[in-house]
């Protein structure tokens, strides 16, 4: 049986984080001539703003776990609100103590309707009388946004491969691409704390394919480390899939998934646990482990240590491939360049020339942790730009230029917690992204809050405004623990 997933733990993951400067497969379809929007719900052009709030008391249920979206216009953010639980009117599922409902967010068009729909992710869940089994709701989008027509997943049922066990953890992270390049996305589902045999939390991951009535088990893949093309093999405490995200690599029309495995043990020489990272390639029958790539921080950067990292996904060189930025807290952040065949894992000089497989020095947090990023045009030049998560009141961005990422990192005072998540979306549509950067502080109870701002040509942070559920015209409120934001959807 699975490790039970501490809070503290189930706080840091995060879902496939989004492909900058190109459409991501977890982006609407194309309506009305319009370029694809991630993350927009209710279909006008905007992209929409959907936090989890996984410390929320519900009707007396501690950390049952909520979810708060809130709308985008041609202005940005607006107070148009809604909050989902479960055990609301139409939505299936009971309100439970500990469920902490939202720990993991994606947006993807699962159904094809044009509408984006969101993955939400309950590691904590019980599933019958099995604890922390884990389950994913997924609510889908119309006209008006997000709605009660919904589903509800979790291992055991038809067609979804496993069993459930106790502290597995599925939906502990959450990615959605296009993986089978169908039109319809799909969604990879982390089970970081599932045992493999009798290895205690080795991990799996679970994809479902999307279909026009939403997502089904029919076809579903499962993939875990040392079977089906997977390098390495599962090992005790590895958590492989503890985080992933997706995007087209190679540029071939399917997207491509990238699996993060928190703990390698099979790292030779070391004597230490580091991250690991796992490419699958998406082909017309979906992820595919064949010519998978495996990659290890000690092949890319062997003069500095980069323990642990977190995945970002952006077109950095504006060749229509997608571009692996790894992010850590160690003080480094590596970035892979997109080609024909994938990555190329080797090592990695100190950033100079932009457009350059290489890595760049940034501000330090906590070592052996990975670094919240994001990527997306925050400056509104065209070019795709990488922020990091920079401590308290600031986050660090490099900035994009026409053929790479700069070659130093900037930082802009932002109002940010310890630890604080961030994601470009496109608030009020067209191609200038607005950054959104979690803002907890125990000050508050860590009850939580996001700064919002849009960026500026000249590359520097522009106003902000800080968005809680104390905001004006906003459902609910504040209160101890609740951890607004701690999740961000992309």
């Amino acid at each position: 049986m699975g490790r039970g997933m501490s809070a503290a733990a189930a706080v840091i993951l995060v879902a496939g984080s989004v492909l900058g400067g190109l459409a991501p497969g977890g982006a609407v379809a194309e309506v009305a001539g319009r370029d694809p929007v991630q993350c927009d719900f209710d279909g006008d052009g905007y992209a929409d703003l959907a936090v989890g709030v996984p410390g929320e008391d519900v009707q007396g249920k501690r950390d049952a776990g909520a979810v708060q979206v809130m709308y985008g216009s041609a202005s940005g953010l607006t107070a148009r609100d809604q909050l989902w639980h479960q055990g609301r009117k139409g939505v299936k599922g009971a309100l439970e103590r500990g469920d902490r409902w939202g720990d993991a967010l994606a947006c993807g068009d699962f159904d094809g309707d044009g509408y984006a729909d969101l993955a939400v992710g309950s590691p904590a869940e019980n599933v019958g009388r099995v604890v922390d089994a884990g389950a994913v709701q997924v609510l889908y989008g119309g006209r008006r946004g997000l709605t009660a027509r919904d589903q509800v997943w979790h291992q055991g049922k038809p067609g979804v491969p496993g069993s459930n066990e106790r502290g597995d953890g599925f939906g502990g992270s959450l990615a959605a691409g296009d993986f089978d390049g169908d039109g319809y996305v799909d969604l990879a589902i982390g089970s970081p704390w599932e045992d493999v045999g009798s290895v205690s939390d080795a991990g799996r991951v679970t994809v479902l394919r999307g279909a026009h009535r939403g997502l089904t088990s029919s076809g579903s893949q499962s993939w875990r480390q040392g079977s089906g093309g997977v390098a390495s093999q599962p090992g005790r405490w590895e958590a492989f899939g503890r985080e992933l995200a997706a995007a087209d690599v190679n540029g071939d029309g399917s997207d491509d998934l990238a699996i993060r495995v928190g703990w390698e043990t099979d790292i030779p020489e070391t004597g230490e646990y580091f991250s690991a990272a796992h490419l699958l390639l998406g082909t017309p029958e979906g992820l595919t482990g064949v010519g998978s790539q495996y990659i290890v921080p000690t092949s890319l950067v062997e003069s500095r240590s980069m323990f642990s990292f977190s995945l970002t996904f952006g077109d950095f060189n504006r060749d229509g491939r997608a571009d692996l930025a790894l992010a850590s807290a160690d003080g480094i952040v590596a970035v892979l360049h997109g080609r024909p065949h994938g990555l190329e894992v080797a090592p990695l000089p100190e950033a100079s020339t932009p457009g350059l497989d290489a890595w760049w020095p940034v501000r330090t947090g906590e070592e052996g942790i990975g670094l919240a990023a994001s990527a997306g045009d925050i400056t509104g030049d065209g070019n795709v730009d990488l922020v990091l998560e920079g401590g308290h009141e600031a986050v660090q961005v490099i900035l994009g230029t026409p053929t790479g990422l700069a070659g130093a990192t900037t930082s802009w005072p932002v109002d940010a917690g310890a630890y604080a998540q961030v994601a470009a979306l496109r608030l009020s549509g067209g191609t200038h992204a607005w950054l959104v950067v979690e803002r907890a502080s125990e000050s508050t109870g860590f009850a939580g809050a996001v700064t919002v701002l849009r960026g500026t040509p000249a590359g520097m942070a522009g106003p902000a405004t800080v968005w809680s559920q104390d905001s004006p015209g906003i459902k609910d409120a504040a209160e101890p623990g609740d951890m607004f934001g701690a999740v961000i959807a992309r």
